[in-house]
């Protein structure tokens, strides 16, 4: 797991978390006008979501969990953009109640594929690349 991997895995931990306390917020009718706040960290968390999973595709390391991290964030970040117009009214905790599950859902796939990369040594310089540079044997 390289630098940036850590980078996308803290990111996707912290607008997680983020998200979860304002979109409290906003189901105890506090800081509505932050919506569009929660939709950017939203779109941030995703795309490092997103981030991740595209790492973890290229590092072979849990393609699987990868490929439904990819998946999970495109119906996440649809979801949540489409919220407000389903089931409007008196039911629409229903919709608010699937949009916070398929947030942490989110946030559970993202830190257990960076968990795996990291178990995984994935993304880490192979010892044959190692040999592309001239060495004083080489001569």
């Amino acid at each position: 797991m390289t630098g940036f991997d850590r980078i996308l895995g803290t990111t996707v931990r912290v607008t997680g978390i983020f998200q979860v306390l304002l979109g409290l917020l906003f189901w105890f009718n506090v800081g509505r006008q932050l919506t569009p706040l929660h939709m950017l960290v939203g779109t941030l968390f995703v795309l490092s979501l997103w981030g991740l999973a595209v790492r973890g595709l290229a590092s072979g390391a849990a393609r699987g969990l990868a490929a439904l991290t990819l998946a999970w964030g495109a119906g996440a970040i649809a979801f949540g953009m489409t919220q407000a117009q389903i089931l409007p009214g008196a039911s629409h905790w229903v919709i608010q109640t699937l949009h916070l599950i398929v947030g942490v859902v989110a946030m559970r796939l993202g830190n257990v594929l960076a968990m795996r990369m990291k178990r995984a040594g994935a993304l880490r310089p192979r010892p044959a690349a190692v040999g592309l540079v001239p060495t004083r044997d080489a001569e």
